[in-house]
């Protein structure tokens, strides 16, 4: 998708400033400028964390570290807040985006590696079941995946996937076998199983279809309002300090 994020920068405020200073004083426009916008893309960034821990289910440290300020300069008077592209193996707007604009969510690494096994079906995705452990997130842990890709011969990674001699090993580790069960009635969904002991069979992973999101999550809307409130307060703290001669009347904005 790209770098997703919001820009903010100068508008009809500074062409109504430079109106009304003198020639000393535009020296320092830009670079008072750069400096509220900066300080202005700091508190958006701020704001946008206090809203995604109000509106998503108990957020984890990496969704509220999800963005990176790029700070304006005197020669560039933009500053943006960004969802971070590098994000561990997941652009943070990836899974971020369905929040934001609505829509289909993106499948997950789990989810494509058991679809290029034939496991998944290219219309399907998982949603954790009973047998899940999750995490205070409500999220399955990374070390659960690996085991059941592993075990399903569906790891990324040949060399993770199950070999009869560490099967024995691999199943204790995991806490049972895990397996593919298709009934196609709605009594035993279909999904990925687990089988602890000889009769104890408990549903970890179902196999269901394309999730739609609504628009739940006002990132614009959030640094829009921020940007109204911040800007000018920002930038009249650095002209005062930073410009203002003694004796002169404050910045007429």
């Amino acid at each position: 998708m790209g770098t997703q994020g919001f820009r903010v920068s100068v508008g009809t405020n500074l062409e109504q400033l430079l109106r009304n200073i003198d020639d000393f004083e535009k020296q320092h426009v830009p670079f008072v400028t750069a400096g509220a916008l900066t300080r202005t893309a700091k508190d958006i960034q701020a704001a946008e964390y206090r809203k995604m821990a109000e509106v998503f289910d108990r957020p984890t440290r990496f969704t509220l570290n999800s963005l990176r300020v790029k700070p304006a300069t005197k020669k560039s008077l933009t500053a943006a807040v960004l969802f971070k592209d590098g994000f561990g193996s997941v652009p943070a707007y990836r899974y971020l985006g369905p929040a934001v604009e609505g829509g289909a969510r993106v499948k997950k690494s789990h989810e494509r590696a058991l679809e290029r096994a034939g496991i998944l079906q290219p219309n399907e995705f998982t949603i954790p079941a009973s047998g899940a452990e999750l995490d205070e997130h409500g999220n399955m842990r990374g070390r659960d995946f690996t085991r059941i890709l592993s075990q399903l011969q569906a790891s990324p990674d040949p060399q993770q996937n199950m070999s009869r001699r560490s099967r024995k090993g691999a199943i204790r580790r995991a806490g049972g076998r895990y397996f593919v069960m298709r009934k196609g009635n709605v009594e035993i969904p279909d999904g990925i199983y687990i089988r602890r002991g000889l009769r104890e069979i408990q549903p970890v992973l179902l196999f269901v279809a394309e999730p739609l999101y609504d628009k739940r999550y006002p990132f614009r809307g959030t640094a829009a309002e921020t940007f109204r409130r911040s800007f000018n307060r920002h930038f009249r703290a650095l002209w005062r300090e930073h410009v203002r001669k003694p004796g002169r009347a404050d910045i007429p904005f």
